[in-house]
């Protein structure tokens, strides 16, 4: 599933590939990747716009167009967003496509159809309507405002962690790897967390997402073993998502 590195990556390839290019051809596959928005609206909204600013807000990724409105982005479980040379052969599972009056053009893709293409008018008011927490790595978005967003939660820290209208961005792979560097237990009371774990905690979700730093991500599998100690993993569920954790390191 994307989380918030891999849309970080997406928003690079829409950057360098496709902003300020004027879109000349729309083709939608598959209509349901749009939800309740008609192929016919998308496409005669897009066909002849510009991109002109890319913004990412937690997992997902906002265009702006020229003529004002935003192109809406979400990956679900397997999106994915690529830029495609003219002559180049389409992705597998491309939903959505967008060509280019110059060169080339862009490819969503999803093959489990998990995720939504659309269009908002403004983009704030989108993250209002999709009930968005803060972004991770917003730079607003301080241990002080971590501290108030989570205290009092009484849950698990991996589904707070992984809770996107409490803070956006997180999935269940990046929780695990944030956790096991913080040296949490995934199951481990929110608000029960000392305040230095939570300082702990918090530091290690930033210098994670901002480096896509996977210590314990080669070793998440049936079999695999904590990268510090060589113990282990155990694999459990918590809140309902398979989480891996070390007993040794952090206690599970």
């Amino acid at each position: 599933m994307p989380e918030l590195p891999d849309v970080e990556g997406f928003k690079r390839e829409l950057a360098g590939n496709a902003l300020r290019k004027t879109i000349a051809r729309v083709e939608v596959s598959d209509a349901r990747i749009l939800g309740k928005l008609s192929a016919r609206t998308f496409a005669s909204r897009l066909r002849g716009a510009k991109l002109v600013a890319v913004h990412r807000h937690g997992k997902h990724l906002m265009a702006r167009m020229d003529h004002g409105g935003w192109l809406t982005l979400h990956f679900g479980l397997s999106g994915a967003l690529q830029f495609v040379p003219s002559r180049a052969e389409e992705p597998p599972f491309t939903r959505v496509r967008l060509d280019f009056a110059d060169d080339g053009g862009l490819a969503y893709t999803n093959k489990r159809m998990i995720g939504r293409v659309g269009l908002a008018a403004d983009a704030a008011d989108f993250i209002v309507e999709e009930k968005l927490g803060p972004d991770a790595l917003d730079r607003l978005f301080d241990f002080a405002a971590f501290k108030a967003a989570v205290r009092g939660v009484k849950r698990d820290a991996k589904s707070v962690l992984m809770d996107q209208e409490i803070i956006a961005g997180i999935g269940n792979i990046y929780s695990d790897e944030i956790l096991f560097q913080a040296r949490i237990n995934p199951a481990a009371r929110m608000d029960r967390l000392a305040p230095a774990e939570l300082r702990r905690l918090f530091r290690k979700m930033r210098a994670v997402l901002e480096t896509s730093a996977g210590l314990l991500l080669p070793e998440r599998r049936k079999g695999g073993r904590c990268p510090r100690c060589r113990s282990l993993l155990k694999v459990f569920k918590v809140g309902g998502r398979t989480a891996y954790c070390c007993r040794r390191c952090q206690g599970c």
